[in-house]
C-alpha cells in the first residue's frame, strides 16, 4: 500500500505554487493506524551540505488562513476531507495582510532557492573542470585548454563568492565574514515570516534590491565539460 497525502489549497489566498522543492512528506504505511502531520508550511527553499548562516532560515513559509483539502491516495482509491485554518481571533491581520505577506514570503524563497542552486551547481562545475584539468596536466598540447579550465574556475569563484561567504566553516564564522546575498536573503525571509502581519513597505523595496542583485550574478557562464 501506497498513501500520498496531498494538501490543496481552496480559497486560502494563493501566493506561488510550491514549485521544483521536494515532494511532500508521505503518510507512513505500516499495519494499523498511521498518522501524518502538516506543519502548515510550504516546501522549503534548496540547500546544499555545509550550509552556514547567520540569523537566516530556509525553512518555507506558513500558509494563510483559508480552507484546505486534504486527499488521501491509496492504490487506484482517493478519499478527501475539507478542513479550515483559522487565524488567531485576537489579530488585526486582513486576509489581504496574509496573501500580501504570503506572496513576498514565496517570492523571497523562490529567489534564495535560486541562489543555492546555482552554488551547488558552480561547484560541481569546479569539479568537473578540476577533473578535466588533472587529467591533462601532463599533456603539453593540452596546455590550452587546461589554461582556459583554471580561468572559468576562477570566474565562476568570484560568482560563488559573490551568492555564498564561502569561507563559512563554523555557525561562529558569520561573525568574523561578512553575509552574502543567500544569508541576506534568508535573514529577510525570517523578518518578513516573523510575525502575523502583512510585509512592511521596507521589506518589499529590500526584497527587490537583492533580487536585482541575485540576478545580476544568477545567468553566469553556461558550462559543458
Amino acid at each position: 500500500m501506497d498513501a500520498a497525502p496531498v494538501i490543496d489549497e481552496q480559497g486560502g489566498g494563493g501566493g506561488g505554487g510550491r514549485g521544483g522543492f521536494g515532494a511532500p512528506a508521505r503518510v507512513p504505511t505500516q499495519q494499523g493506524m498511521n498518522r501524518f502531520t502538516w506543519d502548515l508550511r510550504y516546501p522549503d527553499a534548496t540547500t546544499f551540505p555545509g550550509l552556514i548562516m547567520w540569523a537566516g532560515q530556509t525553512r518555507g513559509p506558513m500558509i494563510v488562513p483559508g480552507t484546505y483539502t486534504a486527499k488521501l491516495i491509496v492504490g487506484d482509491k482517493t478519499q478527501t476531507q475539507q478542513f479550515v485554518v483559522k487565524p488567531d481571533p485576537r489579530l488585526k491581520t486582513t486576509p489581504e495582510d496574509f496573501k500580501a505577506q504570503l506572496s513576498l514570503s514565496i517570492q523571497i524563497r523562490d529567489k534564495l532557492s535560486q541562489v543555492n542552486q546555482a552554488v551547488v551547481d558552480i561547484r560541481a562545475a569546479k569539479k568537473q573542470l578540476e577533473d578535466y584539468a588533472a587529467r591533462l596536466k601532463d599533456d603539453a598540447a593540452a596546455k590550452k585548454v587546461t589554461d582556459a579550465a583554471r580561468d572559468l574556475d576562477k570566474k565562476l569563484t568570484a560568482v560563488e563568492e559573490e551568492l555564498y561567504q564561502i569561507k563559512n566553516q563554523s555557525s561562529q564564522d558569520p561573525l568574523n565574514f561578512p553575509i552574502k546575498l543567500n544569508n541576506r536573503l534568508a535573514a529577510l525571509l525570517g523578518v518578513v515570516q516573523a510575525t502575523d502581519a502583512g510585509p512592511t513597505k521596507q521589506s518589499n523595496v529590500v526584497y527587490e534590491g537583492l533580487a536585482s542583485e541575485a540576478n545580476a550574478q544568477l545567468p553566469g557562464p553556461q558550462i559543458n565539460c
